[in-house]
Order: C-alpha cells, then structure tokens, then sequence
C-alpha cells in the first residue's frame, strides 16, 4: 500500500512553517487507535497520529537441564509496548482510558519508509485486547505504556520500484500461547 502525505504547501501560512507540527511532515511512525487518534495523513484520516518512537520487547523463561542444555519453560513474557508522541487532544483520552481500565479493541503502530520517492509502510505491529498501564508527560510528550492479548509484527517486502511483493510476520496470542498465520493488518 502507498500512502500519501499533505504537503506543507497545502497547509495555511502559519502553519507550514511549524516543524513541530506532526500533520505537517510525513511521520516516520504512526499509531492507529479509533478510540484516541487523528490526522492529517491520508487514509488514516479517522484514527491515526504520528509517534516519536517506541519500544517493544519479549521475552522466553529459561532453564539449564541436568544435561548441560537450556531449555524454555514455555512461557513468553511480553514487555509491555511504549510509546512516545507529541501532547496533543489525545493525552486526556489515554489517561481517562486508563483510569477506568476500559479494553481497548486495537493499538497499531505503522513504520514508514521511502522507496523511490514513494512512502510506503515497511512494518505493521498490531495488538488487540488492550489495556492502558502508564501514563507519563514530560514537557510537550507523552509516554504511556500498554498490554495486549493478541500481538503480531509484520515486515511489508517491496522490489527497487516500489511494488509491494509479500509479507513476513509473526504472531502470538499471549492467553493461549500460540502463534497463528499473521492476519491481515489493518491501514487505519
């Protein structure tokens, strides 16, 4: 999929030449959550906001045997997903969201990259079945950490000209502990 961006020419005077506007630029990153998310980048017109950067991470439990070996106990241990933004209208939604301890259904976060001269998402990370667990603001950022159930990581494969030629992902379900074909992610 190739997505396009608002150009800064398209924006009105004031705007255009504020850097720190994040509908402004083409992000590196984006986070798509219906519940909190907006912008101005095409088809995530609804439920998307450009991100600073995040952090994922898992882990496996490990033992050594009587025979020298290590082996997994079977437990996979999910860092809890961060993420970084600007402040913006989102921030009281998170932290209302984690005061009540609502589900949130879906949190993605999208990598972009240029190909060409096209921009076009290079990883999607979906979750689903999450619950916010941190909140943080330092000056004009935000951090807030989250669990899910359902996590999977997928990298979009793409030829020298731009086209789309596959997918490689992984995916686990944290309740039961097994990996499933990635589904299809979603754009936003």
């Amino acid at each position: 999929m190739v997505l396009k961006f608002r150009d800064r020419s398209s924006l009105g005077g004031d705007e255009a030449g504020n850097g720190d506007m994040g509908a402004s630029i083409t992000p590196q990153y984006m986070i798509i959550c219906e519940q909190f998310f907006s912008s101005d980048v095409e088809e995530y017109s609804a439920n998307g906001s450009p991100c600073l950067w995040f952090e994922i991470g898992m882990s496996r439990l490990v033992t050594n045997d009587s025979t020298g070996q290590l082996t997994g106990d079977g437990r996979i241990v999910g860092d809890d997903p961060t993420v970084c933004m600007k402040y913006g209208s989102w921030a009281p939604a998170i932290q209302n969201a984690l005061y009540a301890g609502t589900n949130i259904p879906f949190i993605g976060i999208r990598r972009f990259s240029s190909i060409n001269g096209l921009k076009v998402i290079i990883q999607a990370i979906d979750y689903e079945t999450c619950l916010i667990k941190t909140y943080r603001q330092k000056d004009d950022s935000i951090q807030f950490t989250f669990s899910a159930i359902y996590a999977q990581d997928v990298v979009c494969i793409y030829d020298n000209a731009g086209t789309k030629i596959g997918n490689s992902g992984s995916s686990l379900n944290y309740a039961t502990l097994k990996q499933d074909k990635p589904k299809e992610w979603k754009t936003g």
